[in-house]
Parts: C-alpha cells; structure tokens; sequence
C-alpha cells in the first residue's frame, strides 16, 4: 500500500520565477520515503544503525511544474525488489489532483558493519507488501 505525504513548496525550493528548481523533486521523493518506512515502524534513525541505502540510481518525469506555496501530495510505493536491491516509485500530484511529476530510486543494502553489500535484511523486506511487488522478484 503506498504512503501518502503532504509537503508545502516552500520559498527555498522555488527558482526566480516561484517554480520548483528540478532538484528538488529528489528531496520530496526522500521525504515521502523516509515517511513510508516511519509509518511501517522504521525511523530512518533506526534503519541507518542496521542497514545503508545508497541510492543508486534515480529518475524524474517532470510533467507540470509545481510553485511557490502549492500543496504537493507524494504518493511512495516499493515497485520491485530484487535479492540485493529495491526501488521505490513516487508520485507528485497537486491540489488540484493534477499530476506534477513521477520518478523512482533504486536502493542497495550497505552492511555499515562490514562496509560491504549484502542482500536486502528479512526484517526490511517485511514491510514491502508484496502486492506492491512485481510478481518475478517475490
């Protein structure tokens, strides 16, 4: 099931025209992440004593720009995940419901123990409801 995050434009992320500076649309995709694990019982806080997740590979599609004070709701979602790695998905839509951009980041699983990659942690998959999963990687 996805997660749901409101996040208000604020004057920093905006350029000279009140527009969101494209970059930022990764800072969103991190928030809603950070809180898609929060609301299954796993801080950040948490996760980064156990496990690492470097992001290694990441993707926007920018559809309608999003200004200055807007009200962006980001929808996050794992969409794959593979023995070693996950992606998640992400939607920005507008109050309007009108659909602003959509990407996804892929995340490896870093031991910081023992500075190597490892397979994703039995208690991490958990929380990846396999109905989010495409059915070849469960």
């Amino acid at each position: 099931m996805p997660s749901v995050t409101r996040i208000r434009v604020r004057y920093k992320d905006t350029d000279t025209m009140s527009v969101v500076y494209y970059g930022n649309y990764l800072t969103y995709f991190e928030v809603a992440r950070v809180e898609y694990l929060r609301e299954r019982g796993l801080p950040m806080s948490q996760v980064d004593k156990r496990v690492h997740l470097p992001v290694v590979e990441a993707l926007v599609r920018y559809v309608k720009p999003a200004r200055l004070d807007d009200l962006l709701e980001v929808s996050s979602r794992v969409s794959e995940r593979r023995r070693a790695s996950f992606t998640f998905f992400y939607e920005i839509k507008n109050e309007g419901r009108e659909l602003v951009a959509t990407g996804h980041t892929r995340h490896a699983c870093w031991d910081p123990a023992t500075a190597r990659m490892i397979a994703i942690p039995d208690w991490l998959k958990e929380i990846m409801p396999d109905a989010d999963l495409d059915p070849t990687d469960r």
